[in-house]
């Protein structure tokens, strides 16, 4: 039997993966709590607190993982490279300047699709992409094409430079 090393010797990734599905469980049932209690209000407080973690963490995680530029390349290698960290399984579908697409085949937030967990993505948590891209360049958009939340096989996000 192999012995398990102490969490404090284990790598900054590997910490990321041991706790991410736990960490996302936790915030989904925070959104799901804060919207059933405030509605409308409550989505707006989500989608807010998601568009400040983009502010706070986004540009400084292109330049630690050292993507340079502003198209849609640049946008969905962030996310490939943070998102698997955490222990999601990412693939670019697609990646030029001008178009990518990135499918999420796994979520640790909403495992079990439903209205609620649907709308909590797409008009709540998704706020950390779409800030983000404002953020990199004004002319790249973000739009979710599929959601597993919405029972779709994967998610599926789609960057494009106007």
């Amino acid at each position: 039997m192999s012995e398990v090393k102490p969490s404090e010797e284990w790598s900054t990734e590997r910490k990321w993966k041991a706790t991410g599905r736990t960490r996302c469980w936790y915030m989904a049932e925070l959104e799901r709590a804060v919207y059933n209690r405030f509605g409308e209000e409550g989505l707006e407080v989500i989608k807010q607190v998601w568009r400040k973690g983009a502010e706070n963490f986004f540009l400084r995680g292109m330049k630690s993982f050292n993507i340079e530029g502003n198209d849609a390349k640049a946008f969905v290698s962030y996310f490939k490279i943070a998102q698997e960290i955490m222990g999601y399984k990412m693939e670019i579908v697609e990646a030029s300047e001008k178009k990518a697409i990135l499918r999420y085949h796994t979520c640790h937030f909403f495992e079990k699709p439903d209205l609620i967990a649907a709308r909590l993505c797409s008009e709540g948590h998704f706020e950390f992409e779409k800030r983000a891209a404002e953020l990199l360049n004004p002319k790249l958009k973000v739009r979710f094409e599929k959601l597993r939340s919405a029972g779709d096989p994967y998610c599926e996000m789609v960057v494009e430079l106007e």
